[in-house]
């Protein structure tokens, strides 16, 4: 793919006055691919190579949009992302000119299919980040699950790997495992995984913090602790100290512990099936109970919000770094 690199150092361009060069957040737009992913496939995979403004700012050109196109398209047949750029190279550059005819020559392309225009990332594709996770989860190898996450990290930052890549290796675990035996297993194993590395990571990174300690409430056991255990770790990297929780005391109890740690708020995380679980008097009990403010967390929080509630209520948006965010812009630290 050629670049007009005279263009690219000119001093006087910017994101939205150049014609024909588009941002990121319109490529994301029209493609459907998160900008996490498109950095990835620049930076990891050399995928996609786009010009950049004096700032820094990444612009993308039409060719740019359709080789991205094209990338999901050989992603949703199969072709592991690392082998996707070998197939690129062997195709064709462009589509043949017309002939004078105005027709195109015969039996010289292979026809395309159309890409997807669903939000997010294509059908049967993961982040590429996401990919090397999942890769090390379906040997059953904890010891190279742990190197690759380590990895990763080092990559491409803490954020980077854990606002989408870790999530959405833990979502299609979960799927997998409500079909077969082996995809229970690969779950338990990297939910395990999961919830040590980061209570290890919880120790060191609340030390750092000030209090008040906000008592966390983690609902259910087993995986469904991994998101409340991310909720709580990145609260203590902005800052937010909290106290991990993982019964449903009595609301006197719960009361007395506040009490003691002189705590402004609460905070509760669960998943959908609190709503069935034993759990629920007893978390219902405690929002009945006047109290400091509660902020609710997780995929039980909407059905949550809507229990008899004697406190304050606020729901956390779903992903759990923009709930820490949330958190840390509106508790005292």
């Amino acid at each position: 793919m050629s670049y007009n690199f005279f263009m690219a150092s000119a001093t006087h361009i910017e994101p939205q006055d150049e014609e024909g060069l588009y941002p990121i957040r319109h490529v994301c737009a029209e493609t459907g691919i998160n900008d996490v992913t498109l950095r990835a496939w620049e930076r990891r995979y050399g995928l996609i190579r786009p010009m950049r403004t004096p700032k820094g700012h990444r612009l993308y050109s039409v060719g740019d949009i359709a080789r991205i196109k094209r990338i999901m398209e050989l992603l949703e047949q199969g072709i592991p992302v690392s082998q996707v750029h070998r197939v690129l190279d062997d195709e064709p550059a462009s589509r043949p000119e017309p002939s004078e005819t105005g027709k195109a020559p015969e039996n010289t392309t292979r026809p395309r299919r159309r890409s997807s225009a669903r939000p997010g990332i294509a059908p049967h594709t993961m982040d590429p980040l996401a990919e090397a996770l999942y890769a090390s989860v379906t040997d059953l190898d904890v010891g190279e699950l742990d190197r690759a996450y380590t990895r990763q990290v080092m990559r491409h930052g803490w954020d980077g790997v854990h606002e989408s890549a870790f999530l959405e290796v833990y979502r299609r675990l979960r799927e997998e495992s409500r079909h077969d035996a082996e995809g229970e297993v690969r779950l338990a194993i990297f939910a395990a995984w999961a919830t040590a590395a980061f209570a290890d990571q919880l120790r060191t990174a609340t030390r750092a913090c000030d209090d008040p300690a906000y008592p966390c409430l983690v609902l259910g056991g087993g995986h469904q602790q991994v998101g409340g255990m991310l909720l709580q770790l990145a609260c203590a990297r902005r800052g937010l100290k909290t106290l991990p929780l993982f019964d449903a005391t009595s609301p006197e109890g719960l009361e007395t512990l506040m009490r003691r740690l002189n705590a402004p708020a609460l905070i509760i995380h669960g998943s959908s099936q609190v709503m069935r679980s034993p759990e629920l008097p007893r978390v219902e009990a405690i929002l009945k109970q006047a109290g400091p403010p509660c902020y609710l967390a997780g995929s039980a929080a909407l059905e949550l919000s809507k229990c008899e509630h004697g406190r304050e209520i606020e729901v956390l948006p779903g992903p759990p770094l923009e709930a820490a965010a949330r958190l840390s812009r509106h508790l005292p630290q």
